[in-house]
């Protein structure tokens, strides 16, 4: 919502979405979110999770030794330090790691404030415009939360199908390494998601084939829908898709695989919805 100044002319409204940079406010608010942990963790007091965490960003975010770890709160400053001056994309990384190590040193106390802080983390990159949003482990070059959302939802969707969760995961980490990006890729793995639950409802092996059988399965979309799928898997599995490494590939760009990992994200989730209700999916 915009301050007082910004709607009447006295300070700059920011309207570019920052996805190569992060200025000043935007630091200072993620420092600020971060600040509040060891207050939160202080309430865990049996819990080693922060403790862990910090020992890890020390050996393998700063590269230092061991046995050299100072005081935690001495390593907070680190962070601090790091989140206020480095390059953007070393920011990225710090927090990217900061969750990876939560997450593999989670227990059932500090579950439930990891669940909150990663809310507050993406209505942060909402507020201050950044073009990135935390899925699953990722940080991932989605600027809408609503789309952010749709792949989280299916990701949570397919705990129980180990095939579509698979998929998912590659198509988020595909489309969200900074470094080396792998559109087309990521593009298969979002199709190939789809590919899994429709196998699942169907027993067919392939997407093409299973969306004709899903009504004989007992799951009834619109005729409409159907055939926008099946025009989608064509696109992607003829000899010119991508999925073959056809031509279209080289036009595989990261608002394509955006695109399509959104779509086939909230498709993933509208057919386990549905075959749920229909006793198909469990």
């Amino acid at each position: 919502m915009a301050t007082f100044s910004e709607r009447h002319g006295y300070k700059e409204v920011r309207t570019l979405i920052q996805r190569e940079s992060l200025d000043d406010d935007t630091r200072l608010e993620l420092w600020n979110l971060l600040a509040v942990l060891p207050r939160e963790f202080d309430k865990f007091y049996q819990d080693p999770t922060e403790h862990g965490i910090l020992e890890a960003l020390w050996i393998w975010y700063f590269k230092k030794a061991r046995d050299e770890m100072p005081y935690d709160s001495m390593v907070w400053k680190l962070v601090k330090e790091a989140i206020l001056t480095r390059d953007w994309n070393e920011v990225l990384d710090l927090v990217e790691q900061f969750m990876k190590h939560w997450d593999r040193l989670e227990t059932d106390r500090s579950a439930k404030l990891k669940k909150v802080f990663l809310q507050a983390l993406n209505q942060r990159f909402e507020q201050e415009l950044v073009g990135y949003r935390m899925i699953g482990l990722e940080i991932t070059p989605v600027d809408s939360t609503a789309e952010a959302d749709a792949v989280s939802g299916a990701l949570s969707d397919t705990d129980a199908l180990a095939g579509a969760r698979h998929a998912l995961d590659r198509a988020v980490e595909l489309l969200a390494d900074r470094a080396t990006p792998d559109y087309p890729n990521s593009i298969k793995e979002s199709i190939s998601a789809v590919e899994a639950v429709v196998k699942k409802v169907t027993g067919e092996g392939t997407l093409g084939k299973g969306l004709t059988k899903l009504e004989g399965a007992g799951l009834t979309i619109h005729p409409a829908l159907k055939g926008a799928w099946s025009q989608m898997y064509g696109w992607t599995s003829n000899d010119d898709g991508i999925r073959h490494g056809g031509i279209e590939a080289a036009d595989a760009d990261q608002a394509l695989a955006k695109y399509v990992l959104v779509t086939c994200s909230a498709f993933v989730s509208y057919l386990i919805e549905e075959g749920r209700k229909a006793s198909l999916l469990t």
